[in-house]
């Protein structure tokens, strides 16, 4: 490599660069499971509308539209393919569930 590609500070060591990284933003997958984990917390029931998920993903603060979260609870119903393993059983018309899942995302 060619001495006049480095135009940093002439120092010994590595470069570590701070400044221009971006810490790693919740998804609206994570934020889904957050809110409904905040939700079965409090409440005895274990199925929620995409309303009452919605309501209190916007009391945490989220920057995500109400239809986003649906659209992510729709995915949410398919087997997972990464961690957390957290399946999502609609149930009728009036909302969804987590289903219970082994670590392949399978229902047990």
């Amino acid at each position: 490599m060619p001495p006049d590609t480095n135009r940093g500070p002439k120092v010994a060591g590595g470069w570590i660069r701070l400044g221009g990284r971006k810490l790693a933003e919740a998804s609206c997958r994570d934020e889904v499971l957050a809110a409904l984990l905040s939700l079965r917390s409090r409440v005895d029931d274990q199925v929620f509308t995409v309303r009452e998920v919605f309501a209190e993903m916007q009391a945490a603060g989220t920057r995500y539209a109400e239809s986003t979260v649906f659209k992510t609870m729709q995915r949410m119903k398919l087997a997972p393919a990464r961690p957390p393993y957290v399946r999502l059983e609609r149930v009728g018309q009036d909302g969804f569930r987590m289903a219970d899942c082994d670590s392949s995302g399978l229902a047990v």
